[in-house]
């Protein structure tokens, strides 16, 4: 871990909707996260977040927690249409939560994380992409996401998906 748990920053990254959003194609082993799938969820958010500048230092148990508050609306309502993950043959690889948290203004992702092996695949961007035409689809003109400074992954996701950084973290 780059930075103590604790004593990250993080920066403000927003996105302007489109206003004429088309359906888009879904992957066949993509689909919306179900509540049931929180256990699995945490356990996936803990895979993907060991070792890197967002590992908090939590066991696996604190990321169930975590997924359970998110998909329970304690960090705003949960949006089930705009939140999906990738299954492949029985396997989670990759999800993309999103929340409506009032303070913010509009929807948050909420947590975006793909499994070790299956970074650099895309399932990432597929999903945020996914998340972004389904929150416009569903009316909200724009959504953002906090991002750790340094983490350059999520730095280039996000950029790549067209989200924009505040200036100031």
């Amino acid at each position: 871990m780059s930075q103590e748990a604790g004593k990250r920053t993080a920066r403000l990254w927003r996105r302007i909707l489109p206003s004429n959003p088309s359906l888009g194609q879904t992957p066949p082993y993509m689909r919306e996260v179900d509540r049931k799938d929180a256990e699995i969820l945490g356990a996936l958010l803990f895979e993907a977040f060991s070792g890197t500048i967002d590992d908090a230092g939590q066991r696996e148990m604190h990321y169930v927690q975590k997924v359970e508050a998110i998909l329970d609306g304690r960090y705003g309502d949960w949006v089930c249409a705009a939140s999906w993950n990738f299954i492949d043959h029985g396997t989670l690889r990759s999800v993309c939560l999103v929340s409506d948290y009032k303070p913010y203004g509009c929807p948050v992702i909420a947590v975006v994380a793909t499994a070790p092996e299956f970074r650099q695949r895309g399932d990432a961007n597929t999903l945020l992409d996914a998340a972004v035409r389904s929150l416009a689809m569903l009316g909200y003109s724009q959504c953002c996401a906090m991002v750790t400074v340094g983490n350059h992954a999520s730095e280039r996701l996000f950029s790549s998906c067209g989200f924009v950084p505040d200036r100031h973290p």
